[in-house]
């Protein structure tokens, strides 16, 4: 998996030679380095802020998202991914995924123009950096190589939910859309100043929260980009269509790997939220936590609860489905994905016994087939896996920012990269890749 930092080299002129990743525009690499947890290339921005009216706003940072009314996020969250609904985040909290025991402390930014809510940046303060995904292993290697607390932060993304959906949350009424992402980016650094926080750190960015990475690149953030897996819908009208798209031998594959569970009696559908009893919510926990001692060990206790499933259950369920297999009228595997405005999202897996093939089957290509069936338009499997490619899904860039405060700390941090990116032979590697 490879990651790569952005940052300008001449300060004088902190724009010259870059552009902006979205929207057609294409992105410009100085030059690349390396740290723990892949490849990466580095450029700086410099802080730019606007001066916009900002009369009639008023902020406020909230320790609990029940603080905030359910609908007026949610009507905030319309356009965006099914994990940036206040359901969602409520899930992640009460259950006790989200607590302080594990490093989140919840300050939601919330702004107001009168009583009415406008705009929401969901945040939480870190004292540690551990299972961020986004950063590579940044914020850890620099923590532990100068002593500084890099880890003390604050941190926008969707926890233990490494999928490029991350946003502020704007009124689309707001006509002033830019400017209202750089009174969240300000009182962020208000925030980070006053605590004495080293580091705001905002995790897979929506790649159509467009006001959000380009006030991000000119509001003095480090840019990181990696690699993710998404299937997209090219107006396939039956699965047949996309097994059209692989090679020959590779189509044979798939035909006979399916053809074999089938032959074997497994049996694979999906199910809504709305249609699942509550047993399949349960029984999801129960193959999730398989799963995670499986490649975990039992001695790591897992990201998830119960607690967490059974909230999907009561609030969540009209966002989720499953993929159930059974044999013999018995269920041996299961994966559940949330689901929107024709967006699949693949979540978590387990099975009961080790059957051939039935990840596959479970996790991509019925689901994938349940998608051209919906006339869904794409599909996110998950963090990670290279295996992906050879199953249907294409490599998409994803966008983490990172932004040092303090004076001193933020030097010694550009510091260390500068020297890394000097690194000749990882220069080469790179050189003339965009």
């Amino acid at each position: 998996m490879k990651r790569a930092f952005f940052f300008p080299v001449n300060r004088d002129k902190p724009f010259q030679n870059t552009c902006f990743p979205f929207q057609g525009k294409g992105i410009c690499a100085l030059s690349p380095l390396t740290i723990p947890g892949g490849m990466v290339r580095i450029l700086f921005t410099d802080t730019h802020k606007g001066d916009g009216p900002r009369m009639g706003f008023r902020f406020e940072t909230v320790d609990d998202i029940e603080r905030v009314d359910r609908e007026a996020w949610n009507r905030l969250a319309a356009k965006a991914g099914p994990m940036m609904e206040w359901e969602y985040f409520h899930a992640l909290e009460r259950s006790g995924t989200v607590s302080r025991q594990k490093g989140y402390l919840t300050r939601h930014l919330v702004l107001y123009r009168g009583d009415r809510l406008v705009a929401v940046a969901p945040l939480y303060e870190r004292d540690r950096a551990w299972v961020e995904f986004g950063d590579g292993g940044l914020i850890e290697f620099l923590t532990e190589m100068t002593g500084y607390p890099y880890r003390q932060g604050l941190v926008g993304a969707l926890p233990f939910t490494p999928i490029p959906a991350y946003r502020f949350l704007v009124d689309p009424a707001e006509e002033a859309l830019s400017e209202i992402h750089r009174f969240l980016l300000d009182r962020i650094d208000d925030l980070c100043l006053s605590k004495g926080l080293s580091t705001s750190r905002i995790y897979f960015v929506d790649a159509e929260s467009y006001h959000l990475h380009t006030n991000l690149v000119h509001h003095g953030y480090v840019c990181i980009r990696s690699e993710h897996y998404l299937w997209r819908n090219h107006d396939y009208h039956e699965f047949a269509d996309f097994l059209k798209t692989f090679k020959s031998s590779r189509r044979t594959k798939i035909k006979r790997e399916l053809r074999e569970l089938h032959r074997g009696g497994v049996r694979i559908r999906m199910t809504p939220g709305e249609e699942a009893p509550r047993e399949s919510f349960e029984r999801m926990y129960d193959r999730y936590l398989d799963t995670w001692v499986r490649y975990m060990g039992p001695n790591i206790r897992a990201f998830l609860n119960e607690d967490f499933f059974l909230s999907l259950e009561r609030e969540f369920r009209h966002r989720v489905c499953f993929s159930m297999a059974d044999l013999a009228g018995e269920n041996v595997g299961m994966a559940l994905f949330y689901r929107k405005d024709g967006r699949l999202f693949g979540r978590y897996w387990g099975s009961d016994r080790p059957v051939p093939f039935l990840h596959f089957a479970t996790c991509y290509y019925h689901p994938i087939e349940y998608a051209i069936e919906k006339g869904m338009r794409s599909m996110d499997p998950g963090f990670g896996g290279e295996h992906k490619l050879y199953r249907g899904f294409e490599v998409i860039p994803v966008f983490h920012y990172i932004k040092f405060y303090g004076g001193k700390q933020r030097r010694v941090a550009y510091s260390i990269l500068e020297q890394m990116k000097s690194r000749s032979s990882i220069v080469d590697s790179f050189k003339g890749r965009p």
